[in-house]
């Protein structure tokens, strides 16, 4: 039998394997709701390994077969969302794998494409089905909100209760508004937890790619900084039009720049703990405590702020002299 022959053969069998994985992938999301966050992060992983293995051509072929099975099996409209938002994202991070791309350039290029991907299932969407799936989600949770209050009604004063419903429906409209700069961060971090998942499943197969730099020596652009002055103003001029774009727009570059923020100080603390031996738990800790207390999540946008003006770590001097 020809090499070229069972090469062909080899790479079908695999991208049916991987639109298998895929479809049993949608049908966990989409009928066992608390696997769904976890699945959420995952979801491009069989498009990524089979591109990774066997090209562009494989991966393509291997997503389409799996949207049309989801489609049948679960609804257009999921699998429109499928190939919309994970699809593209797999194969071009598959490809840029297959193709050996440095991580830095491997992230910038399936960030574009986890980019375009969100745009073109938007496009799909409105343009194709007809149907809005941002006021769907919003509408859906909107919706549940007196769902939730009614089912804890039996066990919360009339107070509390009213009281809840109202945070509730304040971090519904807050996400309304940052829901653009959510997504794109979204992009980068689907990018980095694939790639990463992608690389430890393909080391244990003899495949070896390499890695993103240690956390520690992650800085980000000074500009951030300054960007997140400027919408902090923004958002204190215009906070008596909340509808305008101005505010908005202050309010989702706000969003974006504090995360970042957060997380350089994150990288910071680390950095600080690797380097006094200290242990590796106080971290876990860190990150865990940044979620649920607001105050120490700002004090971590100020560290991540101060580090990003003036260089904690030294590491852009360390750069410059290399």
């Amino acid at each position: 039998m020809p090499l070229p022959y069972r090469k062909r053969t080899s790479a079908m069998v695999e991208g049916a394997i991987f639109a298998a994985i895929a479809i049993v992938f949608n049908l966990l999301f989409y009928y066992v709701p608390f696997l769904a966050i976890f699945i959420n992060m995952i979801m491009p992983l069989p498009i990524v390994i089979c591109g990774m293995r066997n090209g562009l051509k494989w991966s393509v072929l291997s997503t389409i077969v799996a949207t049309v099975i989801v489609a049948m099996l679960v609804n257009p409209m999921h699998a429109l969302f499928f190939i919309g938002v994970f699809g593209v994202l797999g194969v071009v991070l598959g490809e840029c794998m297959y193709r050996r791309l440095k991580p830095k350039k491997l992230l910038f290029y399936s960030t574009l494409g986890g980019l375009a991907s969100v745009a073109i299932n938007l496009i799909l969407a409105l343009y194709v089905m007809g149907i809005n799936p941002v006021e769907m989600m919003f509408s859906s949770l909107d919706a549940s909100v007196p769902e939730f209050a009614a089912a804890l009604g039996p066990k919360m004063a009339p107070e509390q209760l009213s009281q809840l419903t109202q945070q509730l429906q304040s971090s519904i409209s807050m996400m309304k508004l940052i829901l653009p700069g959510s997504m794109l961060l979204v992009a980068p971090s689907l990018v980095f937890i694939n790639y990463w998942a992608a690389r430890k499943i393909m080391g244990r197969l003899g495949e070896k790619f390499d890695a993103f730099p240690p956390l520690t020596e992650w800085i980000l652009p000074p500009i951030l900084a300054v960007l997140y002055i400027v919408s902090l103003i923004g958002i204190q001029l215009t906070n008596t039009q909340k509808e305008g774009i101005p505010f908005i727009a202050s309010a989702n570059v706000y969003a974006i720049s504090s995360m970042l923020l957060v997380l350089d100080g994150l990288f910071v603390v680390w950095w600080y703990i690797k380097t006094k031996n200290k242990p590796a738990w106080y971290m876990k800790l860190l990150i865990f405590a940044s979620f649920f207390v607001p105050l120490l999540s700002l004090v971590m946008t100020y560290v991540g702020g101060y580090d990003v003006l003036f260089d904690i770590r030294k590491l852009r001097r360390k750069k410059a002299e290399a």
